[in-house]
C-alpha cells in the first residue's frame, strides 16, 4: 500500500490529496520511522504523536502530519494482511481521514485536518470500523482487555445495522485478536445520557442504542454536542438551529442552564 492508493481507495478530497502527494514526494519519511512504528503500542503513541508534531513544524491545513498519518497507515495494511483480515475494514477504518476533514469543513467552511490528535488509533492498528460503527482495543485500570464503541457521524444507526456490527466486532476480534467472544464492550458518548429519553420519541434510534447499555459513570459535560448535533463550534446557544426536535429541545435545555453529560456504559 502506497500513500496515492490509499488517498484514492477513501476517496480523499481532492485539493488536500494533491497537497498530500506534493509534500509525500519530496519527504524523507526514514527519518520518522520509529515515531511512525511507536503509535501501534499503545502506552507510547500519544508521545510519539507529540513528537512527530514538534519535528514536523506543520502549517495551518496540518498537511504534514496528515501525510505522516496516512504513511503509517499505508505501513499497518501489511499487519491487515498478516492476519488476513477483509481489505474492505481496512478501508472503511481509514474513511476517517476523509470523513473528518469533511466535518471540519462543514463546521468551518475550511478544508484542513485537524484529528490528528486521534487517527493514531487507526494508524498504529487500535481501532477499526466495523459496520456501521468502530471499535478500539483498550486497558481498563484493572489491566483487562476491553472494547470501546465509537460512532461515526456517517453510522446508519438504525438497530438492525447496530446489532450486526456489534454481533460481527465480536467475532473480528475473537477471530483475529483471539479475544473472549464475551470480552467486555464499553461507551463513552453523549448518546448515553439519561436526559435524552425526555428530548426524543421511543422509537429513536439513540434511545435504542442508549438501552443496550448499563451505565456505571455518568461522565463529563460533553465538548461535543454542539458538533455533532448542530454542526457548529459557535458556542452563543441562542443562535444554535432548530431545524430538529432534537436541536430544539437541547438548545432549551442549555438555555435554561442545564448541559449534556457524556456517560459511560457497559453493552448488556
Amino acid at each position: 500500500m502506497n500513500i496515492e492508493n490509499l488517498c484514492n481507495k477513501i476517496n480523499l478530497q481532492g485539493e488536500i490529496k494533491k497537497e498530500v502527494l506534493d509534500f509525500s514526494e519530496k519527504f524523507d519519511f526514514n527519518s520518522i520511522s520509529d515515531l511512525l512504528k511507536d503509535f501501534c503500542n499503545y502506552n507510547k503513541m500519544k508521545e510519539s504523536r507529540i513528537k512527530l508534531q514538534n519535528q514536523l513544524n506543520d502549517n495551518d491545513r496540518n498537511i504534514k502530519i496528515l501525510s505522516c498519518m496516512l504513511k503509517a497507515s499505508c505501513d499497518i495494511y501489511k499487519l491487515y494482511k498478516d492476519k488476513n483480515i477483509d481489505d474492505t475494514i481496512y478501508f472503511d477504518t481509514m474513511k476517517c481521514y476523509t470523513r473528518f476533514i469533511s466535518e471540519t469543513y462543514e463546521i468551518t467552511g475550511k478544508l484542513f485536518f485537524d484529528r490528528f490528535w486521534w487517527t493514531t488509533r487507526q494508524a498504529g492498528f487500535h481501532l477499526f470500523r466495523i459496520g456501521e460503527l468502530e471499535y478500539e482495543i483498550v486497558t481498563d485500570n484493572f489491566s483487562k482487555k476491553i472494547i470501546s464503541i465509537h460512532i461515526p457521524s456517517d453510522a446508519n444507526f438504525n438497530p438492525i445495522n447496530v446489532d450486526k456490527s456489534i454481533k460481527n466486532a465480536r467475532d473480528f476480534f475473537s477471530k483475529y485478536f483471539l479475544l473472549d467472544y464475551n470480552t467486555e464492550f464499553q461507551c463513552h458518548s453523549w448518546m448515553l445520557d439519561s436526559q435524552l429519553k425526555n428530548m426524543l420519541p421511543r422509537t429513536s434510534n439513540i434511545l435504542n442504542f442508549q438501552n443496550r447499555f448499563s451505565i456505571f459513570d455518568k461522565g463529563e459535560i460533553s465538548s461535543e454536542i454542539l458538533q455533532w448535533i448542530f454542526k457548529t463550534d459557535k458556542t452563543d446557544y441562542k443562535i444554535l438551529p432548530e431545524n430538529t426536535s432534537l436541536q430544539k429541545n437541547i438548545k432549551k435545555h442549555l438555555l435554561n442552564g442545564k448541559n449534556i453529560f457524556t456517560p459511560r456504559g457497559k453493552l448488556i
